[in-house]
């Protein structure tokens, strides 16, 4: 069980990500829309590697291989459904070559409401349980989640921003509204570790489970998409390096023991 110290440092370095995306877009709008496609890829590259090589292998360690699979695909559908048809969120893609016109844009047409905050902040606890649930089955696997919730709450807090001011909020509304939503994160991170303390390792491997369908769909089919749809060449790179990385990563790293 991981120690009470390492979960609250975790906790804030996962709350800070958001933080950071939102003070790049505040201070250094024109440097973060530049960046952006290659931020989106790299990330994509960290969570499609990390869920398959350690996310899913260590469900099914604590719930068995079909349950992991069937929590992983109803956290991968329920995302879909939700994304689609109930909460709007904002998006950060490069729509031309140069990579040098990043446009921040959200599902509703009419602007960055109260709805798409609302589904961020769900997002944001989501990922806080599954941060905890990961520490309450080992160091590792709550390392590699909160790698996976920074990798993409830096590129969500650049976009999260930019809609809310050029969606016509002022940049000062716009900041306390991004950083209350980036602050749900260590939370529910704090809440969910005290909660499952002496969960038993099925349910903490269904959780596990739901976390990796969750991850695999924001890198896989949400923020991949967005990060090529430029085609440029750097993006593919930073994608390969999220995926280099996470490899070196999880072959040097003690692995989790069995519980």
């Amino acid at each position: 069980m991981t120690t009470w110290p390492a979960v609250m440092i975790f906790a804030a370095v996962a709350g800070s990500a958001s933080l950071i995306g939102v003070w790049l877009m505040w201070r250094h709008e024109t440097w973060a829309r530049r960046h952006t496609g290659e931020l989106i890829t790299f990330a994509s590259g960290l969570l499609v590697s990390g869920s398959l090589l350690h996310l899913l292998p260590r469900a099914g360690e604590l719930a068995g291989g079909s349950a992991a699979g069937f929590w992983t695909l109803c956290a991968f559908v329920a995302l879909y459904v939700a994304e689609n048809h109930f909460l709007p969120h904002p998006h950060a893609r490069s729509d031309e070559g140069d990579g040098h016109a990043v446009h921040t844009q959200a599902h509703a047409a009419d602007g960055f409401g109260w709805t798409a905050v609302a589904g961020l902040a769900l997002h944001s606890m989501l990922d806080g349980v599954a941060v905890g649930a990961g520490f309450s089955t080992g160091a590792l696997t709550g390392g590699v989640i909160v790698s996976l919730v920074i990798s993409h709450k830096l590129p969500v807090g650049i976009a999260t921003m930019g809609a809310l001011y050029h969606g016509g909020h002022d940049r000062g509304a716009a900041l306390r509204t991004s950083a209350a939503v980036a602050m749900v994160t260590p939370v529910a991170v704090i809440a969910s570790y005290v909660l499952l303390a002496g969960a038993s390792p099925a349910v903490l491997g269904a959780l596990v489970a739901a976390a990796t369908g969750s991850f695999l769909y924001v890198g896989a089919a949400d923020l991949l998409p967005e990060g090529q749809a430029s085609g440029l060449r750097r993006n593919t790179l930073a994608f390969m390096a999220g995926v280099a990385i996470m490899l070196a990563a999880l072959a040097v790293l003690p692995h989790d023991g069995t519980m």
